[in-house]
């Protein structure tokens, strides 16, 4: 892991996509992190189809890149303007020098759960158990070794299986004994198989995790800060609908993940009982300064090069959006703006 996060920023220039970050000083292109997008990295796609984006002057473009670790790259190579990225890359990818700032973070808590089948009681039950993975280092691999030390659990004692990028059929089709999913793949798996169950909600188990703020170059700062204004002031707002408009966004979550209707519904109904989204700027320095301390502690960044949050966090995009549409108090999900 060490060797992977190092070479993060060299590679910088190794993805290329489909059309490049446009020069255009009113348009932007934004990469997400799945394909097709979860729930949890609507707010873009949201504020786009509610026309959020217009309504602020800008023309906003999404491309969907298979992990949060290739939008980094993608960004960071110029071929994207804002890439939704996890906040432990793009610290590690500043600490080994890229010029990037985090700009918004509307999905701020680490959304993903442990989901097993019936023969895991609780995270003891884990030893000797097949762990679903798609590849060592990848996404499931990293937040189940988290499960484990959660547990107490030595990683030589369970078994990692890797399965297809897509979990839910091998964890109902009995290949594995767990899956790391999403909500809405939770809660299709469960529809197919009722039994199983979540043993580790990930915002539980890493609460303050700075999960996948908007990241942006600094050149993208200089070139196009009144678009990424605008940008960051739709998602925001984006994020209120969510909260306060079942109604209204139902029809684009189910259309873009290309889910069923009642399991986006209960995936909806879930998420926001357990605040998974940010109505604010999701950039107050708690979460930060746990997932840098947390990349230190284990040696992905170099002791005594550890990013401050100010040099990392950039706040006069927030802090202007929350001028114009005031901070957000609920009735649900209240947070405090910064």
């Amino acid at each position: 892991m060490r060797k992977f996060f190092a070479t993060l920023v060299a590679l910088g220039a190794a993805v290329a996509i489909p059309g490049t970050a446009s020069a255009q000083s009113n348009k932007l292109v934004v990469g997400l992190p799945t394909t097709p997008p979860n729930v949890v990295h609507m707010p873009v796609i949201v504020a786009r189809e509610l026309g959020l984006y217009k309504k602020y002057g800008i023309d906003v473009e999404t491309v969907q890149l298979e992990d949060g670790v290739k939008v980094f790259r993608a960004m960071l190579a110029g071929n994207i303007d804002v890439g939704m990225s996890p906040g432990a890359v793009t610290i590690i990818g500043r600490s080994n020098g890229a010029k990037v700032r985090v700009i918004v973070a509307n999905s701020n808590k680490f959304e993903a759960s442990m989901i097993v089948r019936d023969n895991v009681k609780d995270m003891a039950d884990l030893k000797g158990k097949r762990i679903g993975i798609q590849q060592p280092g990848g996404f499931a691999d990293l937040l189940s070794r988290s499960v484990l030390r959660a547990a107490k659990i030595d990683p030589k004692d369970v078994n990692f299986v890797t399965i297809a990028s897509e979990d839910v059929p091998a964890l109902v089709a009995d290949q594995v004994d767990t899956a790391i999913l999403h909500v809405e793949q939770e809660m299709l798996a469960k529809s197919k198989v009722p039994t199983l169950h979540a043993i580790a909600r990930m915002w539980d188990v890493q609460p303050k995790t700075l999960y996948t703020p908007a990241v942006v170059t600094e050149k993208s700062i200089a070139e196009k800060r009144a678009a990424l204004q605008a940008f960051v002031t739709a998602n925001i707002e984006a994020v209120r609908v969510m909260y306060s408009d079942k109604a209204k966004v139902m029809p684009i979550l189910v259309k873009f993940t290309g889910y069923p209707e009642q399991i986006i519904s209960d995936t909806y109904d879930f998420m926001v009982k357990n605040c998974i989204w940010d109505a604010n700027t999701g950039l107050g320095p708690e979460r930060y300064t746990f997932t840098a301390d947390l990349m230190t502690k284990v040696g992905n960044i170099k002791e005594g090069q550890t990013p401050k949050y100010e040099d990392v966090v950039d706040l006069q995009f927030g802090k202007k959006a929350i001028e114009q549409l005031g901070e957000w108090k609920g009735p649900v999900c209240p947070t405090a703006a910064f």
